[in-house]
C-alpha cells in the first residue's frame, strides 16, 4: 500500500509540472490561443498589406478588425490616420506599416515565440521573404485579454528599439508644435 502511496504521489507530482510548463493567464487562456489569434491576424492582414492601394492597410484594420486592439492603441491610431487625412502635401502620420514594421512587406509572416508578461503575452513575428524566414522579429506583438478574446495592445520594433504607440505620441507631439 505505501508503494502505492508514493507512486501516486510521483504521478500527482508530475501532472503538476507538466501543467505549469504551459503559459496561463487569469482567465484560463493559453499561450497556444494568443499564438492563433496573431497568426490569424497576420494571414488576414498581410493580403492587404501588398495590394496596392490609396489608404494604407493599417486604416483597413483599423476598419475591419477593430476588436483586434485595445481601446487605447485603437484611439492612437485612428487620430493619426485622421490627422494625416487632413493634410494632403505632407506627412504627418505613419510612414510605415505599424503592424509589419516596414515599407516593404514579406510574401507572409510566422508568428514565432510567444512569452508570457504581466497581462497578457508577447508575440515574435517573423517575416517570410521569397521563402526565407528572417533571423529576428520584424516586430514584437504585445496583447491582452479584452473580453472573451485577445487584443492588441502595442507594437515593439526591436531593430529600433522602440514601438508603435511611442512613435504615435511623437507624432502627435510634432504636430501640435506651431509651425514656423
Amino acid at each position: 500500500m505505501r508503494r502505492f502511496s508514493v507512486a501516486a504521489s510521483l504521478l500527482l507530482l508530475a501532472a503538476a509540472i507538466c501543467a505549469s510548463q504551459a503559459p496561463v493567464d487569469n482567465s484560463g487562456q493559453t499561450a497556444d490561443s494568443a499564438k492563433d489569434f496573431v497568426q490569424r491576424f497576420y494571414d488576414w492582414y498581410v493580403p492587404q498589406a501588398r495590394k496596392t492601394q490609396a489608404e494604407p492597410a493599417w486604416g483597413a484594420a483599423l476598419k475591419y478588425k477593430r476588436d483586434a486592439f485595445s481601446s487605447a492603441l485603437f484611439q492612437a491610431l485612428k487620430e493619426d490616420s485622421e490627422a494625416q487625412a487632413k493634410v494632403s502635401d505632407d506627412i504627418v502620420g505613419l510612414d510605415f506599416d505599424p503592424f509589419l514594421n516596414t515599407q516593404d512587406p514579406c510574401d507572409r509572416y510566422e508568428v514565432g515565440a510567444v512569452n508570457p508578461q504581466e497581462r497578457g503575452y508577447r508575440v515574435d513575428i517573423y517575416g517570410v521573404c521569397s521563402g526565407k524566414r528572417k533571423a529576428r522579429p520584424d516586430v514584437v506583438a504585445q496583447l491582452a485579454r479584452q473580453g472573451d478574446s485577445w487584443a492588441f495592445t502595442n507594437f515593439l520594433y526591436p531593430s529600433i528599439h522602440t514601438d508603435l504607440l511611442a512613435t504615435l505620441r511623437t507624432l502627435r507631439e510634432e504636430r501640435q508644435k506651431p509651425s514656423r
